[in-house]
Parts: C-alpha cells; structure tokens; sequence
C-alpha cells in the first residue's frame, strides 16, 4: 500500500460536509474523493483521513488528507488525475508521498479558520460569505477577539457529535478585519474573523462568531465572555452563525 499526502479546496455548499456518512442526504467531499480515488486506482481497496471535519457549507482552502492505495502512481499523476475526475468544485492542490503512520488529524500542531460576513453580501458572494444584517460596535467584537487568545474551556463553544475527552483548547492567535475581495461585480469589504489554535471541537468557530455578534450588538458583555471562557458560564453566549463563512484555511505539522 502507497500513502499520499494531499492538500485539498472545495466549495462546500453543495455538500453535507468532508466526512462519509451514513444515510447522508446528499454527497461528502470524501465521497467525492474516495469514488474518483477508486476509478484512478481501479479498486475499491483504498482509504482516505481528513485533517478534521468540516460540516455541512463549509468551505476549506487547505484541507489536508491521506490517501492510502493499492497502487504506486507518481504524485504529480495523481493530482492530475484526481482534478480531472472529481466535480469542479473540489480542487487539489499538491499531492506527494507521506509515510505510512502519517496522521492528518493527531499530528496536527494548528490550524486556522477565517470567518466572512458582511451586512450586505454581493449576490455572487451568498455561497461564500454569510450576511449579518444588525448593526454592531465593531471596536466591542475586535476587542473581544483578544479574550479568546490563550487556553480557555470552550464547553459553551461546542456543540454535541463526536464524543471527545476535554473542551480545553489553546488560541494562538484571534483577529477582526476588513478585507477587500473581487468579485465578479467589483471589489466587496467583508469582515473576516480569523483564528488559529491547537484544535477545534464541532462547530466551536461558528459559536465563537454568534457570541462577537453578540457582543457587538450590546447582548453580551466582555465580562460574561471572560466567566464562560473560565468555565464558569451557564449557557452558549450566541446562536451558531451559518456555514456558508466559513473556511479551513491552514492545517499547520
């Protein structure tokens, strides 16, 4: 068996998320990835791990995964290949060689999401970044990113599905911004949320976003943000922004 590594982007919106599920009601990215896979090598005997999951309507840059095949194919083949089978909207970037005890999840050492929103969102955009249509402070919410830096117990931050053992997380790094994006209308101002840290549980990103919102809005006070991060809260301080601003931006090793 040959084992790549492979670095992934896809637009999400089509698709219940990466990871194959059962009774899905519709198509994954690593369905798509494992049915073009299995035609490249003409086996079923293949098997494929992401980084980590993404859910359904999210967007990933640089998601990173192992293919593990029956076959030797030269990598740069591979890559070519994979882009000419899988659906236009999932794209691979590089592919080359790993070792066999290579884990894309466990030997992450970060990684780092950027969130898109915007109170008006160019039409060609509504896939891709997410509208906010309430007026915020945004000097609170740029404020508030510095709160999340550090590590922090993220159990209001986190919403139930794969069982894991601690909402303990580290945050290296939690910023606000404007960015300018093309578009095919022009050039759009969006607010990117992004943040790196040691590892995020499900949906964690997104509650951390309704909560800025929040604090935007006046609903939330810095100071609930600090009782919640030490554990200490009594609930999720926000609703869960939507998926479609979300992105997978860098999985760091």
């Amino acid at each position: 068996m040959y084992s790549y590594k492979l670095v992934i982007n896809y637009n999400g919106a089509n698709y219940y998320g990466w990871q194959t599920q059962n009774n899905s009601p519709s198509q994954t990215i690593q369905q798509e990835l494992n049915t073009a896979l299995a035609k490249i090598a003409k086996s079923d005997q293949i098997r494929t791990l992401g980084s980590g999951r993404t859910d359904a309507g999210v967007h990933a840059i640089a998601q990173v995964a192992k293919a593990v095949l029956p076959i030797d194919i030269a990598p740069e083949g591979l890559c070519a290949g994979l882009n000419s089978t899988l659906p236009r909207d999932i794209r691979v970037s590089s592919v080359s060689y790993c070792s066999h005890d290579f884990h894309p999840t466990f030997h992450a050492k970060s990684k780092r999401y950027d969130y898109y929103f915007a109170k008006t969102v160019d039409p060609f955009d509504r896939e891709q970044v997410s509208r906010f249509r309430f007026d915020t402070d945004h000097q609170k919410m740029i404020d508030a990113c510095q709160l999340f830096i550090g590590q922090h117990d993220f159990k209001d931050f986190y919403c139930t599905g794969t069982p894991i053992k601690s909402t303990i997380r580290t945050i290296f790094s939690c910023t606000l911004s404007i960015k300018k994006v093309d578009t095919i209308s022009g050039a759009k101002e969006y607010y990117c949320f992004s943040v790196s840290g040691s590892g995020f549980m499900k949906q964690m990103v997104r509650l951390m976003v309704g909560t800025l919102w929040n604090i935007g809005r006046g609903k939330v006070g810095p100071a609930q943000l600090i009782q919640s991060l030490e554990g200490k809260g009594s609930g999720k301080l926000g609703a869960v922004a939507p998926p479609c601003g979300l992105y997978l931006m860098e999985v760091i090793y």
